[in-house]
């Protein structure tokens, strides 16, 4: 768990705690709650390409390179390229509103959501809710949480770590999915162009 003295007081350490384990308990839920879903499913396309295992893999690693970064461990220069303290607050609302933003978007979906790459007989194109505007809220909220321990750490290595490898890896999925998903929907080209892949209005 986090280090009592990168936070300003007990409560802010109490928090940040009790937000990562709501962060691991989350992935776990999703894991179980999409893998007996799976198992009732016939499916036509199981094109992951391991894309399922790099994202498990990015999320240890971000969490890892997080904790890393402020410890004794690192060297001097890495460990005391900080931001101001207030900057903790503010990873911790960001790993609140990633969590609420992954499970929100993985209930809209419900059936549709699965951890693999792959498409079943009776799945729709979800269009409403979050994904009337995005296209992946879901690795929206995954990104935002890493990022927002990385943030309420305060250390500016750390975030650009997590910001870069977190978007190199959801890029990679992303294209591997959309190519299933143009691939059996029709109407997925216009969807595209109706929507923002990951941040509305930015990206």
């Amino acid at each position: 768990m986090g280090d009592m003295t990168k936070f300003n007081s007990a409560i802010e350490y109490y928090i940040f705690n009790v937000l990562l384990m709501c962060l691991l308990i989350s992935e776990i839920f999703i894991f179980f709650y999409t893998r007996s879903k799976q198992n009732r499913t016939e499916k036509i396309d199981t094109r992951d390409l391991g894309t399922k295992w790099l994202l498990y893999l990015n999320l240890v690693f971000c969490l890892i390179i997080s904790f890393l970064c402020v410890s004794q461990k690192a060297p001097f220069y890495i460990r005391e390229l900080t931001l101001p303290a207030y900057f903790a607050k503010i990873g911790m609302l960001i790993i609140a509103v990633g969590i609420c933003i992954r499970i929100k978007a993985v209930l809209t979906l419900k059936k549709a959501f699965t951890l693999n790459v792959q498409i079943s007989k009776e799945q729709q194109l979800i269009t409403n809710g979050m994904y009337k505007l995005v296209r992946h809220p879901a690795y929206t909220g995954s990104i935002l949480s890493l990022l927002g321990v990385s943030i309420a750490l305060k250390n500016i290595p750390a975030i650009l770590i997590v910001a870069i490898c977190s978007f190199v890896c959801y890029q990679i999925r992303i294209n591997v999915e959309e190519a299933v998903l143009q691939k059996y929907f029709k109407g997925y080209s216009l969807y595209r162009e109706k929507t923002y892949k990951l941040f509305p209005y930015i990206y």
